[in-house]
């Protein structure tokens, strides 16, 4: 059978493409790793390694025996971390979380000192990735939680919704609404509305919106970031509905758009933070999202329900 340290071996080679970086990700020499990487193949009778002088690359049974041997190597992780404190419930001593990039720097940018001053043992390693990138790479094991714009749907996931934020009215300084403390969403009718590309969640809403009060949401300029749907706005292509949390980290310093909160009802973002439903650990993780979730009970609208 494969050692779980030449499992190791493999996920580095997998991560990297790379043996030299390999090597130093494991602390290993690049011959040892390389020596271990073909006793693998060989007992497990097959190729899983492409090796040329420009690349390195799995092949599909290596990419497969890769995915799965994640999960192993976690639950190995997490078993031993487990065994290491009196308390099988605390937290272990790193927490690997991904996040999406309309979420992470926000979320955290508030909630991260309470974080530190609670789990003072766990060190938090946070990567950024694509929706659907994460929540792949959080069932094969390569993350311990992740934090998303929306609310899974998967069955193996289990998750703890952080915040309901609303969004907001950014429009440039000199529009006709700039001056307004508080906008009805019948004063948006005739706007153009920009959007983030097509997917469920906040952009339905702001589509739903639209229909209701005859606003015209934007089909030819379509941002891939808050950033870029903040820079559009201040280059007059269109007005947004941007996340509370974005506004007050980017948009209030920001001199050529100014952002105003829509009376309700409004259209809101819920933020999540999402698990394995078979982690060892999920009582310590609902635990760690509801301390987020105090932090950003000022944001969440349905904190006074």
């Amino acid at each position: 059978m494969p050692t779980l340290q030449q499992l190791r071996y493999l996920l580095a080679i997998a991560d990297t493409l790379n043996f030299s970086r390999a090597a130093e990700q494991c602390h290993v020499t690049q011959p040892t790793l390389s020596i271990q990487v073909k006793e693998l193949e060989a007992r497990l009778g097959t190729k899983l390694v492409e090796r040329s002088r420009t690349r390195v690359l799995l092949t599909p049974v290596g990419a497969e025996i890769a995915r799965r041997a994640r999960i192993i190597v976690a639950e190995i992780d997490d078993i031993r971390d487990i065994a290491r404190r009196e308390d099988p419930h605390a937290m272990q001593s790193l927490l690997r979380m991904g996040v999406v990039h309309t979420v992470g720097a926000y979320v955290l940018s508030i909630a991260m000192p309470t974080l530190r001053q609670s789990y003072q043992q766990t060190r938090i390693h946070v990567r950024e990735e694509r929706s659907e990138e994460l929540q792949g790479n959080l069932a094969d094991g390569q993350y311990d939680v992740i934090l998303l714009p929306e609310i899974p749907v998967r069955e193996d996931f289990a998750f703890h919704v952080l915040v309901t934020e609303p969004l907001h009215l950014v429009v440039p300084q000199d529009h006709r609404l700039a001056g307004h403390k508080h906008v009805q969403a019948a004063d948006l009718a005739g706007e153009t509305i920009l959007t983030m590309e097509r997917r469920e969640g906040a952009t339905d809403d702001v589509a739903r919106l639209c229909r209701d009060v005859g606003a015209i949401q934007a089909s030819d300029y379509v941002g891939t970031t808050l950033d870029t749907l903040r820079q559009m706005v201040a280059a007059g292509m269109g007005i947004a509905l941007l996340p509370a949390l974005y506004v007050r980290s980017e948009v209030m310093r920001e001199e050529l758009v100014v952002a105003i909160p829509l009376n309700p009802p409004a259209p809101t973002r819920s933020i999540c933070m999402a698990w394995r439903r078979s982690s060892q650990r999920a009582d310590t993780y609902t635990d760690f999202a509801e301390t987020i979730s105090v932090c950003l009970r000022p944001w969440d609208v349905d904190a006074g329900r």
